[in-house]
């Protein structure tokens, strides 16, 4: 049986996930729960419902989702929509029948043929920049068997590839299913310590390290470790050390250091989420500059 893949999103023209124009593959599934992750629709594998309260208006739409759902999942408490999303069967019949459009059920189904074709329609934008298509997530090695399947296909149309990973796969599946299919691998890391891994990611550090050094051993495409910095866990003195040494000890010379991004967090209400990481403001340019020169200067 053919595989397809399960995706929360397609974003065309983006210019942070590889070089020239790309368009991102956004992959449902993670096996990490970072306190600051951006993308929290795409962590569970399961199809996720998305409501804008901001955007019900249940004085005036007939409350069409309490009447549809076989479930139960909504209800009406001084005068504001509530959900047990414990409930939720994703269905979709609460999403068709909403008159404001607050609902969405975020996931979507797509064989290679799917997927390939509607992204094949920019290869002309590919070739004249020198872009491609990126796999994101979630974590995208956690579709391998699709991605095997479509990296195939785009390298026979001639289109370079590319994903962003965080370093949580079983590697011997992943050199033999993906990597020979690759163009450029972006890695996530994040912390040195493994105490602290598994306080803040969910996932002890150890096992991301030790893929690390197999893929740069193994990869004849370049590697590009990125470090995101996450003011107050990710940013500390103690932290940006131990990664350039450890960097520096593995002969791997270069790191990108991305500035903190805080507008996850609003997209948490919509999910039904809540922050476990507190900071809602950009890192200043000063906060920045600084965590890249004490970086630089450990190194």
């Amino acid at each position: 049986m053919a595989p397809k893949a399960f995706i929360f999103d397609i974003k065309r023209d983006a210019s942070e996930d590889g070089p020239g124009i790309r368009t991102t593959i956004f992959f449902k599934g993670c096996r990490l729960a970072c306190a600051w992750c951006q993308n929290p629709e795409g962590l569970s594998r399961t199809p996720t419902l998305s409501v804008a309260i901001e955007s019900c208006r249940p004085d005036r739409c007939g409350r069409h989702c309490m009447a549809l759902c076989p479930a139960g999942v909504f209800r009406l408490s001084d005068g504001l929509l509530r959900l047990d999303r414990s409930r939720c069967t994703y269905c979709g019949d609460c999403v068709a029948a909403c008159p404001e459009r607050a609902l969405e059920l975020i996931g979507q189904w797509y064989s290679v043929d799917e997927l390939y074709y509607r992204l094949a329609i920019d290869k002309p934008f590919f070739r004249s920049s020198g872009g491609g298509v990126t796999a994101s997530g979630g974590e995208c090695t956690m579709q391998m068997p699709f991605l095997h399947e479509f990296f195939q296909r785009l390298r026979a149309a001639d289109i370079p590839t590319a994903i962003e990973t965080n370093g949580v796969f079983n590697f011997p599946r992943f050199r033999r299913l993906l990597l020979p299919w690759l163009d450029l691998v972006y890695f996530d890391l994040k912390l040195i310590d493994d105490a602290a891994s598994r306080r803040y990611i969910g996932i002890g550090s150890r096992a991301i390290l030790t893929n690390l050094l197999q893929l740069i051993q193994a990869a004849t495409i370049p590697v590009i470790v990125r470090i995101p910095l996450i003011p107050g866990i990710t940013d500390t003195d103690e932290n940006l050390k131990g990664l350039a040494r450890f960097l520096r000890e593995h002969a791997i010379m270069s790191a990108e250091l991305l500035p903190y991004n805080p507008l996850w967090q609003d997209k948490l209400s919509r999910f039904g989420l809540t922050a476990h990481y507190g900071r809602r403001a950009f890192m200043t340019s000063e906060e920045l500059q600084s965590a890249i020169d004490r970086f630089h200067a450990l190194r």
